[in-house]
């Protein structure tokens, strides 16, 4: 198979990938978990960052990050699962190309089994050459002609993508902007572009709370992430609540117990 195409269309170990017999308890398991994430009334940042999480898990992979369209039409980062995810999507973002730019252009799984073979996004493939970041695919989130976003799922190893993988990545997707779409619907507002929006303005204060923990406890930025989700999930309040607890009020989330 070459190692760019374009096609149609299981925790894991990382990059183990998906094996129908073997992973479909765990993804059963987190297609209700994440099914419950939507049902607490989670904003889009929230969201985004579950799905992101369900799909590691499911898929075994080595992170996964979200984006969304922009009022202007073009694509911006929100989310990522990890610090090293969170730095190949802002090259992404800053330069508008790579996988998940493609997927939300032309509305197709982008699937990349080799990214060292590539010849095109120079500054994006040489970001992920030195984050050690090999394979990738970009799934596209829509609802009918409207484009609401896409997501990156990267593999630290070269990686076959499977139709089964893909198959996962639809059926997440599929739950995700259905979910975008049922936001917009109970704000009495058929206009897409202002809920995604608010999810672009959010990311700099999840920037900045991140690093202020990270800089009080001394740890790193994934540590302070994984701090802040925890407290947010123990303490069922919104991921942004918590940021602007920790930017506003000095708010300190030792390690758990």
């Amino acid at each position: 198979m070459c190692a760019f195409s374009v096609r149609l269309s299981g925790s894991r170990t990382q990059d183990e990938g998906f094996d129908k017999l073997s992973a479909y308890p765990l993804l059963l398991q987190a297609l209700r978990r994440f099914a419950s994430d939507m049902g607490r009334s989670y904003d889009i940042v929230d969201v985004s960052h579950r799905l992101g999480e369900r799909v590691t898990e499911v898929l075994g992979v080595a992170g996964v990050g979200v984006s969304v369209g922009d009022s202007a039409g073009a694509l911006k980062f929100v989310t990522a699962t990890s610090e090293q995810i969170n730095r190949i999507e802002q090259i992404q973002d800053k330069f508008q190309e790579g996988p998940c730019v493609s997927a939300f252009r032309s509305q197709e799984p982008m699937v990349i089994n080799d990214l060292g073979t590539i010849s095109t996004w120079p500054d994006y493939k040489r970001t992920a050459k030195e984050l050690q970041l090999h394979a990738v695919v970009g799934y596209p989130l829509r609802h009918r002609e409207v484009r609401l976003g896409a997501l990156d799922v990267y593999s630290a190893e070269r990686k076959e993508w499977s139709d089964d993988d893909l198959d996962v990545l639809g059926v997440f997707a599929d739950m995700a902007t259905a979910y975008l779409v049922r936001l917009a619907e109970l704000a009495e507002s058929r206009d897409l572009a202002k809920q995604l929006q608010s999810a672009l303005d959010s990311r700099v204060l999840i920037e900045q709370a991140k690093g202020m923990l990270a800089n009080g406890h001394h740890i790193d930025v994934d540590e302070a992430f994984r701090r802040i989700r925890r407290y947010s999930q123990d303490h069922n309040l919104k991921l942004l609540a918590v940021c602007r607890l920790v930017v506003d009020d000095g708010l300190k989330i030792p390690e758990e117990e």
